[in-house]
């Protein structure tokens, strides 16, 4: 009998991120525009720099705040468009909301009046 093993892996993750003020913005670097399959990985990682950078371990400090809560999440999409991104209560990506906007400080007012 043979075997094959197929293995399949999401195209590599390239974005940069960064803060200003209350949003948080994500930039796919990538021309596959494949970033936003893999929202739930991004925001992980993410979360993870910033728990390295303030020290909050979610592993002991559970009972505290998620690392992104009270960030307003925006995406770059591989064609220049922004949109927001919406967690869940637990801080968590829950769905991309196009914006179909390219000028970041249109984007960033947009972003503030979603719930």
């Amino acid at each position: 009998m043979n075997a094959s093993i197929i293995t399949l892996t999401p195209t590599p993750l390239n974005f940069d991120w960064g803060t200003d003020g209350l949003v948080l913005w994500i930039e796919e670097l990538a021309s596959t525009d494949s970033l936003s399959d893999q929202m739930a990985e991004v925001m992980d990682r993410i979360a993870f720099a910033i728990e390295l950078q303030t020290g909050w371990d979610h592993r002991t400090d559970g009972d505290t705040l998620h690392p992104l809560y009270g960030y307003k999440l925006l995406l770059r999409d591989a064609s220049g468009r922004w949109n927001a991104v919406r967690t869940d209560e637990t801080g968590h990506f829950d769905q991309l909301i196009p914006l179909e906007e390219m000028d970041y400080e249109v984007a960033y007012e947009k972003v503030m009046w979603l719930d």
